[in-house]
Parts: structure tokens; C-alpha cells; sequence
């Protein structure tokens, strides 16, 4: 491809792990603590993991009663963690996506049989056909969907948390959204955050928020449960700002300088407007070409933090694309810009996270004059 004219973006589009804060890229390796032990008193309970948990529960508004604890093994060990440990008799969930669908299916499957596991499908446009069963002892979300670009609406969760029973505990995934979405505050019992996407850590750390009523199931489990996967044990350090097994310091450390920046630049309410900003220039540019849309065509139920756009001209393909990105040599776009696996039709995601840029959107300009370019030569 002849890209040659073209001022080619410096920020990644991938939608995870995700762009980095610019001061956390060019930091020294030693400024990270990757050499410290995470149960020294000036690392844990005098140090950088009682000042990012305290920096992440004022960012995200997380409730003062709940608890928050870092889990190593990123997202899906924590979802792990969080049906082994609480589920009780039921589950239920909404499956509008890849990840959703590992959540509401895969792993909750491999709970016992006498579990009953009820998901809400999506429709043709992958949109929820209904709510949950409100009823079940876990109601499992994703407000929103990394691979699809669906978001469950903000009146949507409310109502599955005001109509929730009185056994059930309501479950967030939001390691899509976390640091990028002003979701509504304390609707939920349990919030499991991956750190990669919208705080541009690396992948492997997940951070989970319980509710009071969260916490006093896990003590009482009604199976079974690995050591490492049992909430309890995890649930021990938390009061000394420890984790069960050494986790990836540099992954908190790069979470606390996000957090940082983030609460210094106007907290979770800017970072929300920022994500918006990059999202509605694309769907803009978007709208105007021949060879994109947005996959989610409902505004309402359209993620703006991670946005996925289908192709429309049977010769751009998100093959072709992910191909030249590579072929550029720029890291920053080898890892990005394509389809997921399980999405039928032919896509890109976008990620659209507060650090992919801080300023504006001068980065998503390039990238569309690029992906313009791209069209232009493959569509000859």
C-alpha cells in the first residue's frame, strides 16, 4: 500500500491492551516497583496499593461500604472467582457478545448442573431482547460489550438493580468501560474491573468491588472451591492492602498514575465526555462514508468506549485492513484495528478510550484519512 502522503497516528486503536497515559509509555522501568515485594509495608498498606485502591474507589465512586480488592489473572479469573465463590442456586445473564458470552455461558457452565443457568439472547441487530431473570442468586452483566460495541443503557441496569430479589446479587463486567463510563453509581454488588482498556495497564489484573452483601456470601460458599478461585482467601489481605499471590506491580502502577491523571483532568465525568468525543467523530465520519457504519445502528445501546464499525464495500475487508496496519511497521497499529473472531459480520473495532487522545481528536482524523486511504486503494 502507498501510505506515503499520510501523517500516520501515534496512538493505538486497540481495543485492549489499551493506549497507554503518555508519561506512563516513556517511564523509566524502575519507576514502575517492578523489583518490590507487594507485602512490604511501604508497597501495601503505606504505599502504591492503598494509594490505587483509594485513587480507583474515588474515580469510579465506588460506595463506601463496599470492599475492593485486586485479583491477579485479569478479568476472566475473575469472573471465575465470582461464580465459584457467590453463585448459589442460579444464575442469570445477558449475552449480547464474545465476552458476555464467556461470562453468561462458558464459564457458568461449568458450575454444577443442579445451577439453572438462564441467558437473555440478543436479537438480529445484537441487542437485548428482555431483562434478565431478576431473580437468580447472580445476575450477570457486561454494560459494555468489547467485541460488538453494544452497551446496556444506564435505565437498562437500573432497572434489573431496582428490580432485583432479595437473594439476588447484581454482577458488573465493566473491563471495557472502567475509567471511561459514568456508569450509575452503586447499582451493583459486585464490579469486576480489568485494568487495560480505558487506564491503558497491561493485561493480567483485574480489580473487583463487593458490597456488603457480596462480601457475607463469599464467607459462606455452597461448594467446593480451588484455593486460588475462593473469594475468602482473597478477601484476607484486603485489610492490609495485600493480594493472595504476587501480582503485576507495574499493572497497579500504572493504574494509580491513570487514576492520577484522570482525577486531576475533571475525574469520571470528563473521562466520559472525552470517550463520547472520540466515539461521535467517528460515527460522524462514518455516516458520510461508503465504506463504514457502525455495526450498532441504536445510538442508545451504542458503546462509546470501545466502537466496533462494519465494513460496506465487499472489498474492504477488516483483514485487508488489520494486513496494512501491520505492514506499516508502526507498532502502535500492528495490533489493532480488526475483527473479532466471533462477530459474523465484517468489522473493526475502534477503541475509543480517554488516552488515546487527551487533546481532542486530531489522533481518530488521522486515523480516518488512513482507513480513507486504505478504502480508496482497495476498493480500485
Amino acid at each position: 500500500m502507498n501510505l506515503q502522503n499520510l501523517e500516520l497516528p501515534t496512538s493505538s486503536f486497540s481495543c485492549g491492551p489499551g493506549q497507554g497515559l503518555t508519561s506512563v509509555r516513556t517511564a523509566q522501568l524502575y519507576q514502575t516497583f517492578f523489583e518490590r515485594s507487594h507485602r512490604a509495608a511501604d508497597m501495601s498498606f503505606d504505599g502504591l496499593y492503598k494509594e490505587t485502591t483509594e485513587h480507583l474507589r474515588t474515580l469510579l465512586r465506588i460506595p463506601a461500604d463496599y470492599t475492593l480488592l485486586f485479583f491477579p489473572g485479569g478479568a476472566t479469573a475473575a469472573m471465575d472467582a465470582v461464580l465459584w465463590s457467590l453463585c448459589q442456586d442460579s444464575v442469570s445473564g445477558v449475552d449480547i457478545g464474545a465476552f458476555s458470552h464467556l461470562f453468561c455461558d462458558v464459564l457458568s457452565h461449568r458450575l454444577e448442573p443442579s445451577v439453572r443457568k438462564t441467558w437473555v439472547p440478543a436479537d438480529k441487530n445484537f441487542l437485548p431482547t428482555a431483562l434478565p431473570d431478576t431473580t437468580a442468586s447472580l445476575i450477570l452483566l457486561t454494560p459494555n460489550e468489547t467485541s460488538t460495541g453494544v452497551q446496556l443503557p444506564d435505565d437498562y441496569l437500573q432497572a434489573i438493580w431496582q428490580q432485583r430479589g432479595k437473594d439476588s446479587l447484581v454482577v458488573w463486567d465493566t473491563t471495557s468501560c472502567a475509567g471511561g463510563r459514568n456508569l450509575p453509581q452503586g447499582a451493583y454488588d459486585v464490579m469486576l474491573l480489568g485494568l487495560q482498556k480505558c487506564l491503558g495497564a497491561g493485561g493480567g489484573t483485574c480489580a473487583i468491588a463487593l458490597s456488603p452483601r457480596a462480601m457475607e456470601r463469599a464467607k459462606h460458599p455452597v461448594r467446593s472451591i480451588p484455593f486460588f478461585l475462593d473469594l475468602q482467601n482473597a478477601l484476607f489481605y484486603t485489610d492490609k492492602f495485600q493480594t493472595l499471590n504476587t501480582p503485576s506491580t507495574i499493572n497497579i502502577w500504572m493504574a494509580n498514575e491513570a487514576c492520577k491523571w484522570m482525577l486531576a483532568h475533571g475525574g469520571l465525568e470528563t473521562m466520559d465526555k472525552l470517550c463520547r468525543q472520540h466515539a461521535d467523530y467517528l460515527v460522524r465520519w462514518a455516516e458520510h462514508s461508503p465504506y463504514f457504519k457502525p455495526l450498532i445502528s441504536d445510538e442508545k445501546y451504542r458503546s462509546f468506549t470501545t466502537l466496533t464499525l462494519a465494513t460496506t464495500h465487499p472489498a474492504v475487508t477488516g483483514e485487508k485492513i488489520a494486513k496494512a496496519l501491520r505492514e506499516t511497521g508502526r507498532q502502535n497499529l500492528a495490533d489493532g484495528l480488526k475483527k473479532y473472531r466471533t462477530v459474523a459480520q465484517d468489522s473493526i473495532r475502534v477503541a475509543c478510550f480517554p488516552f488515546v487522545d487527551t487533546q481532542g481528536v486530531e489522533q481518530y482524523k488521522k486515523l480516518t484519512a488512513l482507513l480513507d486511504e486504505l478504502a480508496r486503494q482497495f476498493s480500485k
